[in-house]
């Protein structure tokens, strides 16, 4: 039996054998604790499911004596984990920290409502609703995009949904039978994902979504799911979305600011990759037009650009979305998709031996944790925070929750002024006055993220004081900190975002 208690791990030398078979025997499902199996029960497909609680605990001892990169790569590693099951999944961010974002829109909207919806900074999800993939299903971990369900990603501020569709039943005609999918991978119940964004927008009426829906690639709908589908959104969210009238009057991207929204009272934009058109039903021809028509859901090229960059590299992201928005910032009527996301990929030949061993992963939780290292993407949009981005697509959000209340926190209208800064090195000595280099660090007027103290501040010791006074406008903020090289500090309206500092 294994310990309950993670404080209390005997470490003794051990060895276990699993001989897994399609009818594992009845007392070794009994020696395993699994006692509600009877031998007419026990099978593969129900067995594997319950190895979880072996592989929690394995994951509990590990991560007492070896480094989560350690763990990373070994179930990264396809000499190991050859199923690419989706076993040691990280949800744990580098910087924990307060991650409650479920009104933002509204409490700007209340400061600001002559906000632009196209100047504002919006946290994205891709492949948002991935995370209803059982993680045992074969190769579940190269699929995998998201921890968070959807509710909980709209929770943490996330506004833009990216939902990909696919039948799970083939040559259906049922909407039941409609599935979330990636790739070969089927999760939940699209209807299930509805339910939860309309309930969440009922409990939140004040926040907008844009939610795109994307019918996968060889996982066809046929013609009656598709029009139930499209029945099934317009039923769903009803009067609150964009309707096609809306976006032939008022509902100019260039210019629809959060006040309109809410006077109005609108909150989802549905938009359709035109793949899920172009079909033929009891005699009529549903393309786009049509479907936007009747169903008031929107062809996603009409309202916004994005771009798929298709690559594992992080340095060859962070250029590609540099370029996409250096190209695309000016274009104010649609909204614009930056996807920092990583694909993966086999690659050459050269890249198998990697691939074996783990130094090289398809697991896109992996790449993702290498792209939310702070000297990567959190340094790069921090340092291009005056850019003109919109969307901003994630995998994994809940990996990275400070980068997130950043992005919001660059929508404040309140002028962040930074009165006195000093630093003090823990070895002793006077303190060093660090006001200019504060002063420069702040974002847009509103925002102050320091990433790293000693290189953004230019410090010969990475371990001291530090001690700031600043205010938003007629309020005054004091803070003294103690930091050392990990430590990251946020520093935002908290009349718009809660304050919060690491």
């Amino acid at each position: 039996e294994f310990p309950t208690d993670p404080n209390v791990i005997q470490l003794e030398p051990f060895a276990i054998t699993l001989e897994i078979t399609t009818r594992p025997p009845q007392n070794f499902l009994r020696h395993l604790c699994l006692t509600d199996f009877s031998p007419g029960q026990a099978c593969l497909h129900t067995f594997l499911p319950r190895l979880v609680n072996i592989f929690q605990f394995c994951k509990m001892s590990l991560s007492a004596i070896v480094h989560d990169d350690h763990v990373d790569v070994v179930c990264s590693a396809l000499a190991v984990n050859c199923c690419q099951f989706g076993c040691f999944i990280q949800n744990t961010p580098r910087i924990p920290c307060a991650s409650e974002n479920h009104d933002w829109m509204t409490k700007l909207r209340e400061i600001a409502p002559s906000k632009k919806l196209r100047n504002l900074v919006i946290p994205g999800t891709h492949d948002s609703a991935s995370v209803t993939i059982s993680k045992w299903s074969l190769f579940a971990a190269v699929g995998l995009c998201q921890n968070l369900s959807v509710v909980e990603q709209l929770q943490r501020g996330a506004r833009y949904l990216d939902t990909r569709i696919g039948s799970g039943v083939k040559d259906s005609i049922l909407v039941d039978d409609v599935n979330v999918v990636h790739g070969i991978l089927t999760g939940g119940k699209f209807v299930k994902v509805l339910e939860d964004v309309d309930q969440f927008l009922c409990d939140n009426p004040g926040e907008f979504v844009v939610m795109e829906v994307v019918l996968e690639n060889k996982r066809q709908l046929t013609a009656e799911q598709r029009i139930k589908v499209f029945k099934l959104i317009s039923s769903t969210f009803g009067d609150r979305m964009i309707t096609k009238d809306d976006y032939d009057s008022w509902f100019n991207l260039k210019y629809v600011t959060l006040g309109e929204l809410a006077e109005k009272n609108k909150n989802v934009l549905v938009l359709l990759h035109e793949r899920i058109c172009g079909f033929c039903y009891e005699d009529k021809t549903f393309d786009m037009d049509t479907v936007t028509r009747e169903f008031n859901c929107h062809k996603n090229e009409n309202c916004m650009r994005n771009k798929w960059h298709n690559t594992m590299d992080s340095q060859r992201i962070l250029s590609s979305n540099e370029e996409f928005l250096e190209t695309y910032c000016k274009h104010l009527g649609k909204l614009l998709n930056s996807q920092f996301v990583m694909t993966p990929a086999f690659g050459g030949v050269e890249n198998v031996p990697g691939l074996l061993f783990g130094m090289k992963s398809l697991r896109p939780v992996s790449l993702a944790r290498k792209l939310y290292r702070k000297e990567v993407l959190e340094t790069f949009l921090r340092d291009r925070a005056d850019c003109k981005w919109n969307i901003v697509l994630l995998d994994f959000v809940d990996l990275c929750p400070l980068l997130v209340r950043f992005l919001i926190g660059l929508n404040s209208p309140k002028k962040l002024t930074i009165e006195e800064a000093t630093v003090k090195s823990a070895r002793g000595g006077d303190s060093t006055d660090v006001t200019e280099a504060i002063q420069n660090l702040v974002k847009r007027q509103c925002i102050l993220y320091l990433v790293d103290f000693q290189n953004d501040v230019k410090l010969d010791f990475d371990e001291g004081e530090f001690r700031l006074k600043a205010n938003f406008e007629d309020e005054s903020i004091n803070h003294v900190i103690n930091f050392n090289k990990d430590t990251e500090f946020l520093l935002c309206d908290e009349t718009f975002m809660c304050n919060d500092c690491h």
